[in-house]
């Protein structure tokens, strides 16, 4: 028995008789005859004899509907699946996104998903940029975000938004820059520490650039892997680093100095996938919330990081 042999031969089991079956399955009833008159061909026995009461099984029936009472059932949740997956009910996600956006900006979007589509399971996972290609052509995750088009040539990268990158240093050493005269732009950081990443990062490159700027010469210091712990060690007064905007947006005020950088160009988030693995459709819900609580975010006004006196640019 086929699957619209089953679904046929349980409909009239639960209706007992040809005419509701068809209404249940939205056929006609010779559809449903002829389908029940096959099936017995094939099988070699009957499956119904006509009573008073209907159509009653025969032992042989019987003895199938038993047996297949079970993949009736997987077939009837495989329909409510696919069913939920097209309003949203229902279905898997997985992403991955960098550290700076795995704690500043998923959090958000994870809340804001979970209140619109509940029954959506999703798994997260936090990778640099150069794991995100192995995952993504290997189907291990949906999508990523990070920062800067992706440079491996099999994925595609898609432009979420853009914001402005950002010193981050300490309230107390950048009071202490600024002492003395005459009054420079960034104080005198060029006598702070510079915390930089390793490798051929993107944003490397950015703090590269602006330690440069500053004047800073001496290009050892403490280098690190992740934006995430080059902040940390900021925090500890250890020097100063270059953050993207949206971990601006979550520096304590109280301790923290974010000093907008318009000299440097501005970076912008992305989202991967593999041309070979398009986003479903739960992907693609997800993904078009996204530019939304971005520029929802971009546009909450910054806490003050600097006294108006201060905020002046290079």
């Amino acid at each position: 028995m086929n699957l619209r042999q089953l679904e046929v031969f349980q409909a009239v089991l639960q209706t007992g008789s040809m005419s509701a079956a068809a209404r249940l399955l939205c056929v006609t009833p010779s559809a449903v005859s002829k389908a029940v008159a096959h099936t017995e061909l094939q099988l070699g026995y009957a499956l119904f004899t006509r009573s008073p009461a209907g159509l009653t099984p025969t032992p042989e029936a019987q003895v199938l509907a038993a047996e297949s009472a079970g993949i009736h059932r997987q077939l009837e949740g495989l329909r409510q699946t696919a069913r939920n997956l097209a309003r949203g009910e229902g279905g898997q996600i997985r992403l991955a996104a960098i550290p700076s956006i795995s704690h500043n900006f998923l959090p958000s979007l994870l809340q804001t998903h979970a209140g619109r589509h509940p029954q959506v399971g999703i798994e997260v996972r936090t990778l640099n940029q150069d794991q995100m290609a192995q995952a993504l052509l290997t189907h291990s995750v949906d999508f990523c975000l990070g920062f800067y088009p992706h440079p491996h040539p099999q994925l595609h990268s898609e432009l979420l938004v853009s914001g402005r990158l950002f010193l981050a240093v300490t309230r107390e050493l950048w009071t202490w820059s600024l002492r003395g005269s005459p009054p420079l732009a960034y104080g005198r950081l060029a006598q702070v520490p510079v915390i930089r990443l390793v490798g051929n990062d993107p944003m490397r490159q950015a703090i590269d650039e602006l330690a440069q700027r500053l004047g800073v010469v001496d290009s050892g210091g403490i280098q690190v892997q992740t934006s995430q712990l080059a902040l940390e060690l900021v925090r500890r007064g250890m020097g100063w680093t270059v953050v993207d905007f949206l971990t601006a947006q979550h520096l304590d005020p109280r301790t923290m100095v974010a000093l907008e950088l318009h000299e440097l160009p501005p970076m912008s988030l992305y989202s991967y996938h593999s041309p070979n693995h398009p986003p479903g459709q739960a992907v693609q819900r997800m993904l078009a919330m996204l530019p939304a609580l971005l520029q929802q975010t971009l546009s909450t006004p910054a806490r003050p990081s600097l006294a108006p006196e201060q905020n002046t640019s290079a």
